[in-house]
């Protein structure tokens, strides 16, 4: 028995080391902290490429770059931020969780709620680039709460 499990002291942690510390979740969780930051120092995350870069895809940042350069009176701009979906936000965002994933063939969804009453949600379509997980897009998303499991 000893030697099982002395085997199994040894194999167990030699079978996560490939594993990446951090997943989709952890991923989309440490970027909505890093851009809510960003807005509480009255700053533009969605003009500092570098500061996105480390989250956000390269083909997202190109396309915002481009977005970022239109002519507002002859392109449609956005009427809400890209990565909040949202025009404003209360101070109590800067309280993130991620309350739900679901894989689809293109990326994982991960479900982020903002505010200490998570009013406010979107879903962070993440992928995989350079061995990371990066924001590809995000959709907005209403949730309707079934207050009868409250």
């Amino acid at each position: 028995m000893k030697p099982l499990i002395i085997f199994g002291v040894l194999i167990c942690p030699t079978a996560f080391a490939g594993v990446p510390s951090d997943g989709p979740e952890v991923a989309a969780l440490k970027f909505n902290h890093w851009y809510m930051s960003q807005l509480a120092q009255d700053k533009n995350p969605l003009a500092d490429y570098e500061g996105l870069r480390p989250y956000v895809t390269s083909n997202t940042i190109t396309a915002l770059k481009k977005s970022n350069s239109a002519d507002p009176n002859i392109e449609d701009a956005p009427d809400a931020d890209m990565f909040i979906k949202a025009q404003e936000w209360d101070d109590d965002w800067q309280q993130i969780e991620i309350v739900s994933s679901d894989y689809d063939p293109v990326c994982m969804q991960i479900y982020v709620s903002f505010g200490v009453k998570q009013k406010h949600t979107v879903i962070d379509c993440m992928v995989q680039e350079d061995g990371a997980w990066k924001v590809q897009s995000v959709a907005g998303q209403a949730i309707l709460r079934n207050v009868s499991l409250k």
